[in-house]
């Protein structure tokens, strides 16, 4: 995979330290999402990314330059100010034809873009009736206007009801499916490790922890059996033998004490003539894991 941002080293200072050595790459076709508490270098961080700050020191790389105005990134900020006077159609045409579009590539972005986000019915009335799930939208359509390969969200579903979490949802998962690679930046620890292929966490300017999502939140060694029936006095003659613990008569969870234990255990099981209807790793959740590095450190 070709890698879009690779940033070594980053220093930012302003009064104080912002940003303090922070290596960090995004690679094409991720959805990563960026977490932190507030005051932890999110925004500066892109920022730096989006060209709109320079860094103290460090080297940053977009698309392998030097970072600057470009429509390959498309841009929803935390707090975006809309003129809500336009219509959604005109605020996306005014948009489009300040980025130097013209003709009917206006009009074929702006239809494409308001149909990606649901919003073609609504596109005709004037922003200042826009709920802010459809603020959001349009937000994010003006994001896509330029069919970037990069796309920032900076908390966009902040302030939404559910139905607006899961409709931002729903369009984060079109873009997948469209290739875009996605920084997301969220709060919403649920929602981020539901759409995320990618995990950075960010603590007083610093880079903690970072990897894909799937593998930084398995409990290494740990595994849940899903089982019919187990009678009691197998459960209790394994017990014996393996670290295991029963959830309830259908599962149960098993650590591995050493590589290969977990085959004999499946061995016995099999012996034993248990059914097996599921095995799988112990996932903690993204909130447990953030919480696990940050917290008093």
């Amino acid at each position: 995979m070709d890698t879009l941002i690779e940033i070594k080293s980053l220093q930012k200072h302003f009064k104080t330290p912002v940003l303090s050595g922070i290596n960090f790459t995004l690679c094409e076709g991720q959805t990563l999402g960026l977490i932190g508490e507030n005051g932890a270098g999110k925004t500066t961080l892109i920022k730096i990314i989006l060209g709109f700050l320079h860094p103290t020191s460090g080297s940053v790389k977009v698309f392998g330059k030097v970072p600057g105005r470009t429509s390959r990134i498309g841009y929803l900020p935390e707090k975006p100010d809309y003129h809500l006077l336009f219509s959604g159609r005109e605020y996306l045409g005014w948009l489009a034809r300040l980025s130097g579009m013209s003709g009917w590539v206006i009009h074929n972005r702006i239809e494409d873009v308001l149909e990606l986000v649901g919003m073609q019915g609504r596109a005709n009335q004037h922003m200042s009736n826009y709920s802010k799930g459809m603020l959001q939208r349009i937000g994010v359509a003006q994001a896509l206007l330029s069919d970037p390969s990069l796309v920032i969200l900076d908390e966009p579903l902040s302030g939404l009801d559910p139905s607006g979490q899961k409709d931002l949802r729903d369009i984060i998962v079109e873009l997948q499916k469209r290739g875009k690679t996605i920084l997301l930046c969220s709060h919403l620890l649920f929602e981020v490790e539901r759409v995320c292929t990618d995990i950075a966490i960010i603590h007083k300017g610093r880079i903690v922890h970072s990897g894909n999502m799937n593998e930084v939140l398995v409990e290494q060694n740990n595994y849940e059996f899903g089982l019919v029936n187990l009678p009691n006095h197998i459960y209790n003659e394994l017990a014996l033998d393996f670290v295991i613990k029963q959830i309830d008569q259908n599962n149960i969870l098993y650590t591995e004490k050493f590589v290969g234990e977990k085959e004999v255990f499946l061995g016995r099981l099999l012996e034993k003539q248990v059914i097996i209807n599921e095995l799988k790793p112990v996932k903690r959740s993204l909130e447990d894991f953030f919480i696990s590095n940050t917290k008093g450190k």
